[in-house]
C-alpha cells in the first residue's frame, strides 16, 4: 500500500528501534492505512534511545526550530516546511483527520479523540505498573518488583478502561460495528492496539476475562480488515506485544 521504495515519502516516523511494538506500532498501522508512502527511520537504522531519536531529528534539520519533546514524533513531508507532530493522540487524530479515518461528524471525531487520549492513559499507568523502579529501564531489569504493581494494576486499574471502552463500543450500533461511525477510523487502531497489548503483556488476564465480549468480538473483525491485515501479514509491522500494554 505504501508504494515505491524509491518514491519520496509523505511522512517519516521517528520512534526507538527495539524488539517490541511500543507506540509506535500504532502509527505504523495507521500510516499503512493512509496508503501513502512512508519512512520508519529510527526502526530502520537501529536507534535504540529516546534520546537518541529525537538528536537524530535534530540533526536532520527536517524540522528546524520546532520544539520536540520524546517519540514517537511524526513528520509530515506533504507541507511546507514540514512539520513535527508530538504526542501519540495527537499523531493519531492528525492522520485521521487528512486521510478520512477520524468519524464524519464532530461527534465522532470527538469521541475518536476521547477514547484514543483515554487508552494514552491506560498505557502510561500500564507503564508505571510494569517499570516501578525506573521507568526508562526495561521491564525485564525488574520484573520481580514489578510483579505485586502488575497484580494491582489488573485487579483494581484495568476494569474502568476496558468498561469505559466496552460502553463506547455498545453504544454505536450495539457493539456490531466500529468503535465509532459506521466505518473504520483512528479510534479502532486505538482499541485493536491497546487489545494486542493487553494480550501479549497478561496473557492469561485476557483470556479469563468475561466482561468485555465487544471489544474481543471487534479484535477480531478488525483483524480481518483488509487494510489492518495487510499490515499485519506485512514487514512493516513490529508484532511484539512484551510487557506494558504496548
Amino acid at each position: 500500500m505504501e508504494g515505491s521504495s524509491a518514491e519520496c515519502p509523505s511522512y517519516k516516523l521517528y520512534y526507538h528501534f527495539g524488539e517490541f511494538a511500543g507506540r509506535g506500532e500504532p502509527v505504523r498501522m495507521l500510516l499503512h492505512l493512509t496508503g501513502t508512502v512512508w519512512e520508519d527511520s529510527c526502526c530502520e537504522k537501529q536507534v535504540c534511545r529516546p534520546a537518541a531519536v529525537k538528536q537524530q531529528l535534530v540533526e536532520s534539520r527536517e524540522v528546524k526550530g520546532q520544539p520536540l519533546l520524546f517519540p514517537p514524533t511524526l513528520v509530515d513531508h506533504t507541507v511546507s516546511p514540514p512539520i513535527a507532530i508530538t504526542q501519540l493522540p495527537c499523531i493519531m487524530q492528525y492522520l485521521g483527520e487528512k486521510h478520512g479515518l477520524a468519524g464524519n461528524s464532530l461527534q465522532d471525531r470527538t469521541r475518536a479523540l476521547q477514547i484514543t487520549m483515554t487508552w494514552n492513559d491506560l498505557l502510561a499507568e500500564a507503564m508505571t505498573a510494569f517499570h516501578p523502579i525506573k521507568l526508562n529501564e526495561s521491564y525485564q531489569s525488574q520484573k520481580a518488583e514489578a510483579q505485586s504493581y502488575i497484580e494491582k494494576f489488573l485487579a483494581s486499574r484495568l476494569s474502568p478502561f476496558l468498561q469505559f471502552f466496552e460502553d463506547n463500543l455498545r453504544i454505536n450500533d450495539g457493539g456490531r460495528g466500529f468503535m465509532i461511525g459506521s466505518s473504520l477510523s483512528f479510534a479502532d487502531v486505538a482499541i485493536l492496539n491497546m487489545l494486542r497489548g493487553y494480550r501479549g503483556s497478561a496473557s492469561q488476564h485476557y483470556q479469563d476475562n468475561q466482561e468485555i465480549p465487544l471489544l474481543k468480538a471487534l479484535e477480531t473483525r478488525l483483524e480481518e480488515e483488509p487494510g489492518i491485515k495487510s499490515f499485519l501479514g506485512s514487514d512493516r509491522t513490529v508484532n511484539k506485544f512484551l510487557d506494558s500494554f504496548c
